[in-house]
This record gives structure tokens, sequence and C-alpha cells, in this order.
């Protein structure tokens, strides 16, 4: 009998093992263990074991000869789990790894291009032809750098000059005329329309071209740039694209008769003046242009004529201006 019971005992086992290995091939857990839960009831009913026998068979063997451990050991949950891939994993390789998103740069930590020249004269067009239709206020200003002497002419020009107007000088004749004044001029422009100034002041729409200027500068807010020098600018110079504040012979011949007649005048065709170290430099905030100021310096070269006498003067000033409070 005890010989029927071991046997008995280890057929289950056997078909035990044998179900929970073939489901673990096709993937089905459950149904082993549902076909051992069948087959287990129907051994023991088959079996006419007694109260008895039963006694003779200690449980501590049996449970010796079927330990659950070692049937959890030939088919382990953990070793199933692991041949399948975590629903972790899957999602890190379905994910872009962390070091790829490193690699990449953040959107903040790209710099915008560097302007170029082109860039640059672009914005000055763009942004003096808006300034010149707005509202600002204006300050130029002027000193000679070397007072206009015309050698042993100008005790005679001046004694002409102070004939019409004791308090005038060749100095203040052309200084006036190319704003060199003791004081800054000033002015405000409205809506476009200028007051107080002389209109050839006011802000021009510049169209410059890349020949027209020699270096740039981009620091921050402030735009500079260098316009290359002039002799005796006209409409098509360098200077005449970015300002009108610049004198013709004629002008200043036009200038000398309205203070002291035709007593005086510059032979324009032996006459010229040299425009150096022009420079514009604009504060540009979130896209429009706030302030706006010029410098340059030139000297001139002037044959002048006074009744029959002929003289040659030199001279050299350097000019400023500036736009503020720019609003358009």
């Amino acid at each position: 009998m005890k010989e029927t019971i071991i046997k008995s005992v280890t057929a289950i086992i056997c078909v035990v093992v044998l179900c929970i290995t073939s489901s673990v091939a096709i993937g089905n857990y459950s149904d082993a263990v549902k076909e051992a839960a069948k087959l287990a009831p129907t051994v023991s009913a088959g079996s006419n074991v007694s109260t008895d026998d039963n006694a003779d068979v200690p449980s501590d063997d049996t449970a010796a000869d079927v330990p659950s451990d070692d049937t959890a050991a030939d088919v382990p949950a953990d070793d199933t789990v692991t041949d399948a891939p975590a629903a972790d994993d899957t999602a890190t390789d379905a994910t872009t790894p962390d070091a790829g998103t490193t690699d990449a740069p953040a959107a903040d930590d790209k710099k915008p291009a560097a302007m170029t020249k082109a860039d640059v004269i672009k914005l000055f067009n763009a942004e003096t032809a808006k300034a010149a239709k707005g509202s600002y206020k204006i300050t130029r200003g002027g000193k000679f750098v070397k007072n206009i002497d015309v050698g042993s002419a100008t005790n005679a020009l001046n004694s002409i000059i102070h004939g019409v107007d004791k308090n005038a000088s060749l100095d203040s004749v052309v200084g006036g005329f190319i704003g060199v004044k003791a004081q800054p001029m000033t002015g405000t422009v409205k809506a476009g329309k200028v007051d107080g100034i002389d209109a050839k002041y006011a802000i021009k729409g510049m169209s410059l071209t890349e020949a027209d200027v020699t270096s740039f500068k981009v620091d921050g807010n402030k735009y500079t740039i260098t316009i290359k020098d002039c002799t005796t600018p006209n409409a098509s110079s360098a200077l005449a694209h970015a300002s009108n504040d610049y004198i013709t012979f004629s002008e200043v011949n036009q200038s000398i008769a309205n203070e002291v007649g035709s007593a005086v005048k510059v032979v324009e065709n032996e006459s010229k003046a040299n425009y150096k170290k022009i420079t514009f430099v604009a504060t540009i905030v979130d896209g429009k242009m706030t302030n706006l100021e010029y410098s340059y310096t030139f000297d001139a070269t002037l044959s002048l004529k006074l009744a029959i006498i002929g003289a040659t003067g030199t001279g050299e000033a350097a000019i400023t201006g500036k736009y503020t409070d720019i609003k358009y």
C-alpha cells in the first residue's frame, strides 16, 4: 500500500511538472494549474487508502518528497518575468535618452547670428526713415579746431566785415553758417516738422550702401557705423546719404552775401573741404531707434576774393549732433 501511495504521489508530481512545463512553453501558466487541480482528486479517489495505512506514511516524508519550494525552483516566477521585457525598460527604449537631451543645446543657449555690415546698414536706413517722420529733440554743436586763417588778408577781410557788422568777423560769418557757434543750437521736431533750428540739421532718412560704410560695431543696443571720408560733399557723397549737415561753397557764398554783401566771395572751383571721422551711433531698443548721435571733423581750404584782392584761407572744425527722445 505504501508503495502504491508513493507511486500515486510521484505520478501526480510528474503530471504537475509536465503541465507546468507545457504551460510555460506556450505562455499559459494558469491552464497548467487548472490541469493539476483536476488530476489530483482523481488519483485520491481511485486509491483505497485507509486511515490506518495513512498513519504509516508520515506527513513529513510526503513533504520531503514533494517540496513546494522545489517546484517553485523548477519554474521560477522571477525567471519568467526576467525573460519578458519590463514595462519600464520598454518605456526607456522608446524615449530619447537623457544623454541625447543633454547634448542638444537648449533654445535659450543659442546665440543669435552676428549681424553683418549689410544687416546694420539696412537697420540704419529703415529706422532713420521712420524717425525722420517722428518727434524728437535736436542739439547741434561745433567748434573751430583751427580758426579760419587767410594769412595777411585776414585783417583786410575782417575790416570789410566790421564795416557791415562791427560784432562780426570772418570766423563768425563762416562759422555761423556751418554751425560753429559759442553755444549749441537746439530745436524740436514734431511729426516731421522742424522748429527752432535749420531743417538741414534734422534727421535724414538714410540711403547708405555698403560702399559708403568703412566699419561698423554692435554692442548691445548701440550700433555704430563709420562713413568714408568725403572731399567737398555733394548729393552723391557718402555723407550726403546719411545727413544733410554739410556745406557746399555755393551755400557759403550765399551766407557771406547775406552778411556782408558782395564784397567777399569764395572761388568755388579753387576751394575744397575734407570731411573725416564721420561716425553715427544709434541706440535701438525693441526694434526702435530712441537716440542718434553723429560727429565729424572737416578742414577747409578757401580761395577768397575781396574786391580785387585774392587770398587763400584754411580752417578746421569739429561738429557734433544729437537726436534724443525719438518717438515714432
